[in-house]
């Protein structure tokens, strides 16, 4: 049926009333002719001037429907069909995938089937006019379900996708439809990129390199020649936890031997120098001239516990009142370290009054991957998923769920007729030739 979104808007029909009190009004009196004798025709001419009567009734039609049209279409005309269970469905096709199902999809449109694109707006598109450049970001999850909510329960869909992995995270819904999905994946395309580079104590550098495809996504690493790559300069300042700052440091010299990085380290408090991280182990206030990578020990009353985070044991920690991001919990779910704006805030201390971090090999695992952190492939990633992890048993269809409408824009349509009636109303004016008070033509 047909919906108006803007209905206030149809009080602009009301000025249909001025075409007809143009047409009214736009008529001529009758011009006098002098000829023997006019008192015969004297009642006659003004009867005839005195008469009112529309001439023209196309031309007015026309111009009343061009101001009612242009009332329809601010009003925003919808024409809406409620969607039932029993439709033939929708295809819900991602860009760039018709031409791997071209003759699956055209079959299922000859019998029915809608054809959607699959992005956020899920807008009806035509297989003559793809849409190309697929800029959603949005995991297929996501995306499919917030479309249950427009469809109604048990709707058939036919998902048309690529089969990238990246876009298939977070928990698979449970949809209240009936959906086929199909993945197509380009297996001879390879991504190789640059993830980072690092600087080595011989004076050249490491590069990182990423590599993906349709079945992998790895690593691989190459030495390549350098002109001038500064060292990772590090400061580890503290004034009264010398034990603190000593295992942090043999920790550091263990990262350095095992990849060979070229580290400058520093035990001087930072005045205003470039730092790529700075190891503030004291409690007194950190410098507001710093800049880089920032690692501090929280301030407040220590608490006495026994609990753990991974393989490290937690023996003292400062309970945390922050709303930064929290990094990482002890077993009791205390925050032991928390991040905000390139800061890390500890709330334990690397010594073994407070923990055991000192004494267990991961902290130099720890620090290398805050020092050299593996940058995720993001849209590098190639990696595909199998078509046989998308089938499954079919949703069982609830009856609960309200009626749903399928809505069609008719504002395109309303501009086109705008424009039929237009040339139509200008061509028939151009055309009409003028009359005189009698109806004839002017002389």
């Amino acid at each position: 049926m047909l919906q108006l979104l803007q209905p206030i808007w149809l009080f602009l029909s009301a000025a249909i009333i001025a075409p007809v009190l143009i047409h009214l009004w736009n008529r001529k009196p009758g011009k006098i002719l002098k000829i023997g004798s006019i008192q015969l025709l004297k009642t006659a001419t003004v009867r005839h001037a005195r008469s009112v009567r529309i001439s023209d009734w196309l031309l007015l039609l026309l111009r009343c429907l061009l101001i009612g049209l242009l009332a329809v279409l601010l009003s925003h005309p919808v024409w809406q069909r409620t969607l039932t269970r029993g439709q033939r469905g929708w295809i819900i096709l991602e860009d760039g995938a018709y031409p791997h199902f071209k003759s699956e999809i055209d079959s299922l449109l000859e019998s029915g089937c809608q054809l959607h694109r699959f992005d956020a707006a899920f807008n009806r598109i035509h297989v003559n006019h793809l849409p190309s450049g697929d800029t959603t970001t949005l995991g297929y999850w996501q995306l499919l379900k917030t479309l249950e909510a427009q469809l109604p329960a048990g709707f058939p869909l036919y998902v048309y996708s690529g089969s990238q992995q990246r876009r298939f995270y977070g928990r698979r819904p449970e949809l209240d439809l009936q959906v086929q999905w199909k993945v197509y994946a380009d297996n001879d395309t390879v991504n190789n990129w640059n993830a980072y580079t690092y600087p080595l104590a011989n004076g050249a550098a490491m590069a990182i390199t990423g590599h993906s495809g349709a079945a992998y996504t790895y690593y691989t690493r190459q030495q390549v020649p350098v002109a001038n790559m500064a060292p990772l300069k590090i400061c580890v300042y503290t004034d009264q936890y010398k034990s603190d700052a000593d295992a942090v440091i043999y920790a550091l010299q263990t990262v350095q031997q095992f990849t060979g990085i070229n580290l400058s380290i520093t035990t001087t408090k930072p005045a205003g120098e470039n730092y790529d991280w700075i190891c503030w182990l004291s409690d007194a206030a950190l410098p507001a001239t710093t800049n880089g990578k920032v690692l501090k020990y929280a301030t407040g009353k220590p608490i006495s516990t026994n609990a753990s985070a991974g393989s490290v044991g937690i023996f003292k920690y400062i309970p945390a009142q922050t709303s930064d991001s929290v990094v990482l919990y002890d077993t009791y779910h205390h925050p032991l370290i928390t991040y905000n704006n390139n800061a890390y805030t500890l709330y334990t201390h690397v010594n073994r009054e407070w923990c055991s971090l000192p004494d267990n090999g991961q902290f130099p695992e720890i620090l290398l991957h805050a020092l050299l952190p593996v940058p995720p492939a993001a849209g590098h990633d190639l990696r595909a998923v199998a078509a046989a992890q998308l089938t499954g048993p079919a949703a069982v269809a609830s009856n609960t769920k309200m009626p749903v409408n399928d809505t069609t824009d008719l504002q395109q349509l309303c501009w086109i007729l705008i424009f039929l009636v237009f040339a139509l109303e200008r061509y028939l004016a151009l055309k009409t030739p003028k009359t005189n008070g009698y109806g004839e033509a002017g002389i």
